[in-house]
């Protein structure tokens, strides 16, 4: 039993004793005064954190502003009018989903502690400073916000430790599962990947029009899977970090000049070009020692899929966000739903099912690339994080899926062939700490695809 369990019966016992001990006079200022200054109390809340260096590392003025300090006028005003004794368990609810959201993003415990003690200090001055009740009344009526607010926090904290040692065990086991794949394939899989970019590079030089950008390396294949996937499987291995440097080097240092040689040729164009193949050589040897540390194992999947399990969406999701909090591009989130699946099985069987499934996960593994993850979400359903991409390029991924889905005939026990279709709700990050708001979001805007007909993609609207 978690410790949040064991203390919520204590925290409701005490949350009505101070309802009920609260005089009607009290109550009304309390409720009065918050509901009024809500809007300074959040303030006061956000700046306090927002002073912090750190705390800037989490939230940028653009989220908390637009998004976050609203949601805490509600919770102030809720705090402070809600005075029915047979509703304090709904409250303390409300108080833990609080605390998971600060988990997901992973939000300092002692910035939310920080800001809720200049919260505290601001409402105690307001109502201790009215000239709307008695002394008696307006020391009443702080002394039971002030037990309020610390309720609160303390069903947060206690959430929050729960959610945050679940999430440190999911990440810990996203990295055990990452490092447990067929070492050998995936290793072959990113040699070749490499390749095709020196390939493709080699070619654009020697075929190219002048003027034409040469590719990154970071936005290719190799690139996308050594910023997105590599840091699950090789946690802080120096090697990892000796090839992002490598990349970064040949894509901010040695393509420039090679495209400023392209127009003049001549030797010092191919000097320019063994110093990026020299590079290309040193990235190579550091797959391979990255590679060799590990062991070839086949662990973790869905049985069915073997694709990722949604255990592990907390540990890819939330580097995702990290990676975004810090500058780097948007990422979408898509989910996919097979249309009338529920039809197949009742009509084909529940073993044709399960090849309608197994058609369509590799119909998703073959549509992305290898920053890409794709997850069995649950039953039917599918959820792809698709790294790097704007709205545009994630619809078009989708109506990629679509159309692959819908464009193959898949072949049934005793020899019949189906064709079947998929609705997919698409939701690019906006900016939002928490992940799971944009999951919320392409889950709402599947639910659209399916209510307008099926077959469809769409994207979120909020």
């Amino acid at each position: 039993m978690s410790e949040t369990a064991i203390t919520d019966p204590t925290i409701e016992r005490q949350w009505r004793q101070l309802i009920e001990s609260t005089s009607t006079e009290a109550r009304a200022l309390l409720s009065g005064t918050a509901s009024a200054a809500a809007p300074a109390l959040a303030r006061h809340f956000y700046d306090g954190m927002m002073d912090d260096p750190l705390a800037r590392g989490y939230l940028d003025h653009a989220v908390v502003d637009q998004r976050l300090r609203p949601s805490m006028e509600r919770w102030v005003r809720e705090l402070a009018c809600s005075w029915d004794a047979e509703r304090v368990r709904e409250q303390i609810a409300v108080q833990r989903h609080v605390g998971l959201v600060h988990a997901r993003i992973r939000l300092r415990v002692d910035l939310v502690m920080r800001g809720a003690r200049l919260l505290k200090l601001a409402l105690t001055r307001l109502l201790l400073d009215s000239d709307v009740a008695t002394l008696a009344v307006r020391v009443e009526a702080a002394h039971t916000g002030q037990a309020l607010l610390d309720m609160a926090i303390e069903v947060m904290s206690a959430q929050y430790v729960d959610a945050h040692d679940m999430a440190t065990r999911t990440d810990e086991a996203y990295r055990s599962f990452a490092s447990s794949l067929n070492m050998s394939l995936e290793r072959e899989r990113q040699r070749s990947a490499l390749l095709d970019w020196e390939n493709r590079l080699l070619q654009e030089v020697m075929t190219a029009p002048v003027g034409l950008e040469l590719p990154p390396l970071g936005q290719s294949s190799f690139g996308l899977w050594v910023r997105h996937k590599a840091p699950a499987i090789f946690a802080q291995a120096g090697e990892l970090a000796a090839l992002h440097e490598c990349i970064t080097h040949i894509d901010t240092a040695l393509l420039p000049l090679c495209q400023r040689e392209i127009a003049a040729g001549g030797e010092e164009l191919r000097r320019r070009l063994r110093a990026v193949l020299g590079e290309v050589g040193q990235a190579r040897y550091l797959v391979d020692t990255l590679f060799d540390r590990l062991v070839d194992l086949e662990a973790g999947r869905d049985a069915l899929t073997q694709l990722l399990n949604r255990r592990f969406l907390p540990a890819v999701l939330g580097r995702e966000v990290e990676l975004s909090r810090r500058g780097g591009p948007s990422f979408a989130v898509l989910m996919v739903d097979v249309d009338h699946f529920k039809g197949i099985n009742d009509s084909h069987g529940h073993e044709s099912g399960d090849r309608v499934l197994q058609h369509l996960a590799n119909v998703l593994v073959a549509c992305v690339r290898s920053g890409d993850s794709v997850f069995r979400y649950g039953g039917e359903e599918f959820l792809l994080l698709v790294v790097e991409v704007n709205a545009p390029q994630a619809l078009q991924l989708a109506e990629k899926i679509r159309q692959s889905a819908a464009g193959e005939s898949i072949l049934l026990t005793g020899g019949q062939r189906l064709t079947t279709t998929v609705s997919i709700g698409v939701a690019v990050h906006d900016g939002h700490p928490d992940y799971q708001r944009l999951i919320e979001q392409a889950d709402r805007a599947l639910y659209r695809a399916k209510a307008e007909g099926r077959n469809r993609c769409v994207l979120a609207s909020d």
